[in-house]
């Protein structure tokens, strides 16, 4: 008899704590974003931006400020540190997910420290060179002490010599140009149509 009293109340207590438990494991918090788990986020985003219509038609700076606010977007959504995004970015740059520039924007949206810090990653720098484009980051705080960043991208310069038309003694003169910053240089995504 005692017996039957005791697995009547293991029974009751294990019906009674089962939905505690069980509410326990779905009150579990997911692991925090990683820089390897950003990377589907990120190539996510760009391509979403990309499958915009007129996208294609797109000129080379509207074509960034597109790529660069649907990453921003989605890593801001993602709740991770801008220690991680800095990473997933420079990751990003490496895989040829995104270019050089889109990195360097989205992190200068994220943390005015974060665009330098991205835009001196090796990845990034070697990106930069292979296409021969540039990054110029600038940071400044105003009066009330708001840190902003200033990101000048450059695309590859073109250069054209002329004849002075002087004769003797005249030479030729070169101009550089510089050109658009193209966010699918140096890229492999789809998206960009390679």
């Amino acid at each position: 008899m005692a017996s039957n009293r005791f697995r009547a109340i293991a029974i009751s207590l294990a019906v009674a704590l089962a939905p505690i438990g069980a509410g326990h494991v779905w009150a579990q918090t997911p692991p925090a974003p990683t820089a390897v788990s950003l990377q589907a986020t990120i190539q996510a985003a760009a391509q979403s931006a990309a499958a915009q219509p007129g996208f294609a038609k797109l000129s080379a700076s509207a074509k960034l400020a597109a790529i660069q606010a649907a990453v921003s977007n989605a890593l801001a959504a993602s709740g991770a540190s801008p220690t991680v995004i800095a990473a997933a970015l420079v990751q990003a740059v490496q895989a040829g997910s995104i270019s050089a520039g889109v990195a360097i924007q989205v992190a200068a949206a994220v943390a005015p420290e974060m665009a330098q810090q991205v835009a001196s990653a090796p990845a990034v720098v070697q990106q930069l060179a292979a296409t021969g484009q540039s990054a110029t980051i600038t940071a400044s705080t105003d009066a009330g002490g708001a840190p902003s960043v200033l990101v000048s991208l450059q695309g590859v310069s073109s250069t054209s010599t002329g004849d002075a038309g002087t004769g003797a003694g005249g030479g030729a003169t070169g101009t550089v140009t510089p050109a658009p910053y193209d966010p699918c240089a140096g890229v492999i995504a789809a998206y960009c149509g390679s």
